[in-house]
């Protein structure tokens, strides 16, 4: 039986680093069947600046209904435990910032400043842990290994290796699918070299 893994990414407003999208997607490792999506707006609580609503497409009235951080939390929670998957997700970039630990760090932000919550009563416990699968390392890794570029963005990095970048870039879902694709490519590569050396 092969594993199920999620692939996360999130569009944030600036210079807040507040969520405004949560795009994630559940893939088979070995097949890349995927078994479902999620694609969330979530209203950060104040006005998406004009830089992003031009880099994302999304505006003020897109998230003007939408769930807030912990809301959203909530649902990216059970769609995680729903198809109990590997714990930790599939970004694309794992610095200190990387979309899992920035959304927890801002779910409990928003409990102690904006509900007022006591200390013993917030989440304390990020249930996608404190790791991440990173793509951009992966790919960083091959690059450097063949002393070329590695610099660039998931759209560009992906032609460099004859992959079609598939949507909108920096809209979360879209992102999120095709950071998996980038991801089984460069792991089906390695795969099949090691099968083939035994």
């Amino acid at each position: 039986m092969s594993q199920k893994i999620m692939v996360l990414d999130c569009e944030f407003n600036q210079p807040s680093r507040k969520t405004i999208q949560i795009g994630a997607a559940i893939y088979d490792v070995r097949s890349a069947a995927c078994y479902g999506t999620l694609d969330l707006y979530v209203n950060p609580g104040e006005p998406i600046t004009p830089e992003i609503t031009d880099l994302t497409g999304i505006t003020d009235r897109d998230v003007a209904n939408a769930p807030n951080i912990i809301e959203a939390w909530q649902e990216l929670k059970y769609f995680h435990s729903k198809h109990k998957c590997f714990k930790n997700p599939l970004v694309w970039g794992s610095g200190v910032r990387n979309d899992s630990h920035a959304l927890f760090t801002e779910v409990v932000d928003f409990q102690l400043n904006v509900a007022h919550l006591h200390s013993k009563d917030i989440e304390k416990e990020n249930f996608m842990g404190w790791r991440v699968l990173d793509a951009k390392t992966l790919f960083q890794s091959l690059m450097l290994f063949e002393n070329r570029g590695y610099a660039g963005g998931l759209k560009d990095c992906m032609e460099r290796l004859g992959l079609k970048f598939e949507g909108e870039k920096h809209r979360a879902l879209v992102d999120a699918k095709n950071t998996f694709t980038l991801w089984y490519y460069m792991t089906r590569l390695m795969h099949d070299g090691l099968k083939s050396k035994k």
